[in-house]
């Protein structure tokens, strides 16, 4: 029988009422995350949670204290191997992501990483939706490119430039963001405010007024149903931009971009990778600079015609048919999966509309807006 799934009220309740119960709840995780299939490193959990309690016996005095989470392979930390899947690769970073760094400070507790399919190419066979799922973590870090299945799990992708991505490895920071995993939309809302460089403070938190957008007519009736709830009127937008937006971001054009760190590596020492993947990274790495230049082009004339697509519309509604939303970084978007695989996206900034939108189609009441988190003068972090 399958662990429940962890939600941050229980988590909440549990701690408050006795905060040493976290060397409980931390030995249990860490025990069968470590008797899990198809995880990857595991971090000293039990420690963490007995450091915790000793500088912060307060539960109260963190907003996620306590609280559980797993991170992809390929985002650093200070302890763990690197990876994107590839041994021959891994490495031992000095430090911890910025995003890492947040979440330490704010008293999440890291139970480990989650394996990525290989170079991010590839899905992994357990991702952090599944680890979700199984009750081994209350929320979960992903690149926007290297996670498997949702599994029914809420995925938040913030607006770009909100989350820093400083120490995530073999992606392109200004094509990729981080995903948000978890059960719901007010776990990861409470997430997304502690970890977003931006505070929160003076950005609107109202519902939308206007009207929501479909693409076509593929999810008009479901998303009908999506504005009634939300007290909105509908409008059919063109497909054609985002069909060719999402077929430009799968393009392979990008993997000299995103995987220019291990390039170099590739060209002198190509045993070391797959013989499946040698001819697919040959092609990418080996493309004439202009088809690059051409790909750019191409994509900031589609963000320019996916920008007029929205201003008539409060939020888009992409029905789970149409796929990944996972372009909308690239585009300068923000976007919520629910766990129907319907996504909600808006244009770049408007993340807590989102998150009310989201929070009120999944009766999920947000909490109460998060308190920027203040990176400890002695993190390098500080200092960068």
């Amino acid at each position: 029988m399958r662990a429940p799934v962890l939600k941050f009220g229980g988590l909440g309740e549990c701690f408050a009422g006795c905060p040493e119960s976290i060397l409980d709840v931390a030995d249990d995780i860490a025990r069968r995350f470590a008797a899990s299939d198809g995880v990857g490193s595991p971090a000293p959990l039990g420690a963490a949670a007995r450091d915790l309690l000793a500088r912060c016996p307060d539960p109260s005095a963190l907003p996620l204290w306590g609280i559980p989470y797993v991170v992809d392979a390929n985002i650093d930390v200070a302890g763990l191997p690197t990876s994107i899947g590839l041994p021959a690769l891994d490495f031992q970073p000095d430090f911890d992501a910025v995003v890492i760094e947040r979440l330490q400070a704010a008293g999440a507790l890291l139970v480990g990483k989650v394996p990525i399919g290989l170079l991010g190419l590839d899905a992994p066979a357990a991702g952090i939706g599944e680890t979700i799922a199984a009750g081994l973590a209350a929320f979960g870090i992903a690149g926007e490119r290297t996670g498997a299945a949702s599994c029914g799990m809420v995925e938040i992708r913030p607006s770009p430039g909100l989350v820093s991505v400083e120490g995530l490895f073999a992606i392109a920071p200004e094509l990729d963001g981080v995903v948000i995993h978890a059960a719901d939309v007010a776990c990861g809302s409470s997430v997304r405010r502690v970890i977003e460089s931006v505070p929160v403070n003076g950005r609107s938190v109202a519902l939308p007024s206007r009207q929501l957008g479909v693409l076509g007519g593929s999810g008009l009736a479901a998303a009908e149903d999506l504005a009634e709830r939300l007290g909105l009127a509908t409008i059919a937008l063109s497909e054609a931009p985002f069909d060719e937006l999402r077929a430009l971001m799968d393009d392979d054009i990008w993997l000299a971009l995103r995987l220019e760190d291990v390039a170099i590596a590739f060209t002198e020492l190509p045993d070391l990778f797959p013989l499946r993947l040698r001819r697919r990274l040959s092609d990418a790495l080996g493309r004439p600079a202009r088809q690059l230049a051409c790909a750019q082009r191409r994509l900031s004339e589609l963000r320019r015609q996916v920008e007029a697509e929205l201003s008539d519309v409060d939020l888009l509604v992409v029905p789970p048919e149409f796929g990944s939303a996972s372009f909308v970084s690239a585009c300068g978007l923000a976007a919520i999966t629910l766990p129907d695989g319907s996504s909600l996206i808006g244009a770049g900034g408007n993340d807590e509309t989102l998150a009310v939108a989201a929070a009120t189609l999944t009766d999920s009441p947000l909490p109460r807006s998060t308190r920027p988190i203040d990176i400890q003068a002695s993190s390098p972090l500080a200092h960068r």
